[in-house]
């Protein structure tokens, strides 16, 4: 067992050393987290790391609210979340997953951190319904799963209910994982401070909200990734990174310190502890690995940059 593979480290064009990001992923770790680069820098990079990793293969993801202008520089920019509701087609937030999903894989990403399922009137929020958007995120995780990416719905327990009490989210907020769960190939908790839940400790940290309200209450089943430690709140990175292994966190993304992160998990393992965590979390990554790897085939970039630029 390589407890590297659980790390997706982030990587920055124009900032990170190509270099360095080779020697992480010759150490195993399990993919990369980019921003910044254009489409083509970014297909580029993703073959040359998975030629030097061990597994041949690695999971490359994008950190996003809205699309994937976010992250790759000429990406054309998709209607606004809080649009497809008001669209003049029933199909507009499939066909935005669907987009984001093919623009995504043509450039080499193969996991989208999106989309977001808070509650709210603006966007990246898609409704201030909870029913209107767990219809408006099946829709596009669909569209989404259908172009061959990943997805990851987030940021539980929901940002929008940060004061509420615990039943006010039963009502709201928890509605929408609730009825994603399954349309969802991972979570992504919040890096805020939710005091009715736990109020000492950030959601993405907190054994109370991972563990003992998303898993037991809820009960999830499924994988949860870590907020981007690259900008979450965070002092100490290699200690929050562990405490967060310890709340029920399995694959952590985008550390700016990936390798002291990664000794800082080797250490804890060689304390006897999280063996049994980071084995399911490896055996997460392979699953998703393999899902990506036998889905369709990637287009062209220019192919499908021309067809979703028609799209809408």
């Amino acid at each position: 067992m390589k407890p590297s593979r659980i790390v997706l480290p982030g990587f920055w064009f124009g900032q990170s050393e190509v270099q360095q990001a080779e020697e992480l992923a010759r150490l195993g770790v399990g993919g990369f987290c980019l921003y910044g680069g254009t489409a083509q820098q970014t297909l580029d990079l993703t073959r040359r790391l998975s030629d030097v990793s061990p597994y041949g293969r690695l999971l490359f993801c994008a950190d996003i609210a809205e699309d994937l202008s976010e992250v790759i520089k000429d990406a054309p920019a998709l209607p606004k979340n809080h649009t497809l509701s008001h669209s003049k087609t029933t199909d507009a937030a499939y066909r935005k997953g669907n987009c984001l999903g093919r623009l995504a894989r043509s450039a080499g990403i193969d996991w989208l951190l999106a989309p977001v399922v808070d509650l709210g009137y603006k966007s990246p929020c898609l409704s201030e319904d909870p029913m209107s958007v767990v219809r408006l995120v099946g829709d596009m995780t669909a569209g989404i799963s259908n172009a061959g990416a990943l997805c990851c719905i987030k940021y539980f327990p929901g940002v929008s209910g940060a004061l509420k009490t615990l039943p006010q989210l039963e009502d709201a907020e928890f509605v929408p994982y609730k009825n994603l769960f399954r349309r969802t190939d991972a979570i992504m908790p919040s890096d805020m401070l939710f005091p009715n839940l736990d109020d000492t400790t950030q959601a993405m940290m907190s054994d109370k909200v991972i563990k003992g309200l998303l898993r037991k209450r809820l009960n999830y089943k499924g994988c949860v990734v870590s907020f981007p430690l690259s900008r979450a709140r965070l002092r100490y990175e290699e200690a929050s990174a562990v405490k967060m292994l310890h709340a029920g966190v399995e694959i952590i993304v985008s550390p700016r310190n990936a390798p002291g992160v990664m000794d800082a998990i080797e250490r804890e393992l060689n304390r006897g502890l999280l063996v049994d965590e980071i084995t399911q979390a490896v055996s997460n990554i392979e699953m998703f690995t393999s899902k990506v790897s036998s889905g369709p085939e990637p287009g062209n970039i220019d192919d499908v940059f021309k067809q979703v630029c028609n799209a809408f």
